[in-house]
């Protein structure tokens, strides 16, 4: 696949070329990122090796979870603000998670589902910052 800087087409032009948006990618990518990490959250309360600040049974968490989800949703309007804020939004969390997570991280956390989780989550992320950014300049991805 190559990036382009997307020109004005008429719809249908490129028959049997399917096409979904960047806005469509980046929320599936956001719900798998945040669904993962649900099961990873209710995963350390069960197993008692959560961070007591953020557990299934916190306001925090929920918090957290119903923003991570609203921002998914919103990563699939078309307007320059919900773009910007959920590439803001995906900024912060990633600051989280490379500067504060790690240590909150211990060796009773370091489990194998906990590096698993952390890892495919934090891809899911930046792979999400990176559909943002295509599509904030208007780049689309084709087949080469």
């Amino acid at each position: 696949m190559t990036a382009t800087h997307m020109t004005s087409t008429a719809p249908g032009t490129d028959a049997g070329v399917r096409t979904s948006t960047h806005g469509r990618q980046m929320s599936g990518v956001l719900v798998a990122a945040f669904a993962l990490s649900v099961v990873h959250t209710i995963y350390a309360w069960v197993a008692g090796i959560e961070d007591p600040t953020f557990t299934v049974d916190t306001p925090l968490a929920w918090g957290f979870y119903a923003v991570a989800f609203g921002m998914a949703a919103l990563a699939r309007r078309k307007e320059q603000w919900a773009q910007l804020t959920v590439i803001a939004y995906l900024v912060t969390v990633l600051g989280i998670a490379f500067f504060y997570y790690p240590t909150t991280f211990g060796a009773e956390q370091q489990t194998v589902f906990g590096w698993f989780e952390n890892d495919v989550y934090v891809g899911l992320l930046v792979t999400a910052t990176y559909l943002g950014v295509l599509r904030l300049r208007r780049t689309t991805l084709t087949p080469a």
